[in-house]
């Protein structure tokens, strides 16, 4: 059977995306020979272990979809496979369906044991929870993100968090360490976030739920919010259409989660819709300030209005 090198899954790039590649591993660029280009670069991506980060990465889903193509088995999984091309992790094509594991991602599966797969497990949560960091806190204290953490019963309590983020490549995350706290970019310099950062000092952390994290993660945005659904719901009602809808809905939230004013957010949301009746547009509008007013927000490290009222 053959053996299908990284060399050779290099080669889908164009020279264009080789050169960029090239520049982000120090690898010498070769104008107009692709062979020498891809051969140096997969060199170097062999030497500095770069095929076990990536396999470090993987979710189980993703992770067990890769078995499956060392064993042999075909992945019917488009978001798989786009997942594992992307890391160049498999070799293939999109039109004829044929997809295989290159050689250097079998012999890094192999060199895989039990320990190191529960670290991938302990990293990939890490990872996850570092949407929490990125959409509500912003920044957060190590002993504060090891109380989100620690939510899930299947990774190791006592992991260092600071050598696991270590390990995530910087194009995964868009945070950064600042001593012992996770930071996203540029945060704590912007002027832009000024009025977010002395805000945030009134609230302490609220800490979300296991479920609340993988959602935030694999949505990018809070589908779990009752209040969220309830104007989804009447969109859809009014026949929206559902592609559209959802990036209506993710322009919305992410304006409530970043403090913009209420009045902003219904005017934007309104100049996609036609009512019929005044009671159509005050049902509508009652929806939309009950999801406002439940909606977790940055500015309040996680917390909702009507949270902080409730404090209050």
């Amino acid at each position: 059977m053959e053996k299908y090198t990284l060399a050779q899954c290099l080669h889908k790039y164009g020279m264009e995306s080789l050169h960029a590649y090239c520049d982000e591993y120090s690898t010498e660029f070769i104008e107009d020979d692709k062979d020498a280009v891809c051969t140096a670069l997969s060199e170097v991506l062999i030497q500095q272990k770069v095929m076990a980060q990536r396999l470090g990465i993987l979710e189980d889903d993703a992770y067990d979809a890769l078995l499956e193509l060392i064993r042999g088995n075909s992945i019917d999984n488009d978001a798989m496979i786009d997942v594992l091309d992307g890391l160049d992790l498999i070799y293939g094509s999109a039109e004829d369906g044929q997809w295989h594991a290159t050689k250097e991602t079998e012999e890094a599966v192999s060199a895989i044991d039990e320990a190191m797969d529960q670290k991938r497990k302990n990293r990939v949560w890490l990872m996850q929870c570092l949407t929490i960091v990125q959409h509500e806190w912003a920044d957060a204290q190590m002993d504060t993100m090891k109380k989100l953490y620690q939510k899930n019963p299947e990774t190791d309590p006592e992991a260092d968090l600071k050598e696991l983020f270590a390990e995530i490549p910087n194009s995964e995350t868009p945070c950064t360490m600042i001593q012992d706290s996770f930071v996203i970019r540029g945060w704590r310099s912007s002027e832009v976030f000024a009025g977010y950062r002395q805000s945030q000092q009134k609230y302490d952390f609220y800490i979300p739920s296991m479920e609340e994290v993988l959602d935030l993660y694999h949505n990018d945005f809070d589908t779990l919010d009752p209040y969220g659904i309830q104007v989804k719901e009447w969109f859809l009602h009014a026949g929206a259409d559902p592609d559209d809808l959802e990036l209506l809905l993710h322009e919305m939230w992410n304006d409530m989660n970043y403090g913009h004013t209420e009045q902003s957010i219904l005017q934007n949301a309104e100049s996609m819709i036609t009512y019929d009746t005044s009671e159509e547009q005050n049902d509508f509008r009652q929806k939309v300030h009950a999801w406002y007013v439940h909606a977790r927000r940055i500015d309040m490290r996680g917390h909702s209005i009507s949270e902080s009222r409730k404090t209050e």
